[in-house]
């Protein structure tokens, strides 16, 4: 059963709700993959309209990555907070990063999203 639909209260063990179909439109149109919706429901709990969901997405979503390590060491380069020219002696604890890091972030299949 889907994380988005059941956080939206659709679907129950013995009920589906015919809003399905307009909440389906509405991530298409998105233009996010249902994936990542459906990643952000699992990590964050329940909603009240899809119109939320997809907000709190637009505003937290990080991108996809293998590890906690992969997500912090990109997250770092990309916002310049490492230096392109870090001498190579200097020496990168990217596993202790990563877990600080996510302090501040959720993860869930591989999509990562920053807590707001």
């Amino acid at each position: 059963m889907s994380p988005l639909f059941q956080s939206l209260g659709l679907v129950s063990e013995s009920h589906i709700s015919i809003e399905i179909y307009e909440v389906w439109v509405r991530v298409q149109e998105s233009g996010y993959d249902l994936e990542i919706i459906e990643a952000y429901a699992d990590c964050c709990g329940s909603f009240n309209s899809i119109d939320e969901i997809l907000e709190q997405v637009e505003e937290s979503y990080s991108g996809k990555y293998d590890s906690d390590e992969d997500f912090a060491e990109n997250l770092l380069i990309d916002t310049c907070c490492i230096p392109k020219d870090l001498p190579s002696y200097i020496y990168i604890d990217w596993e202790r990063t990563a877990r600080d890091i996510m302090m501040d972030y959720s993860t869930s299949n591989g999509y990562y999203f920053r807590n707001v």
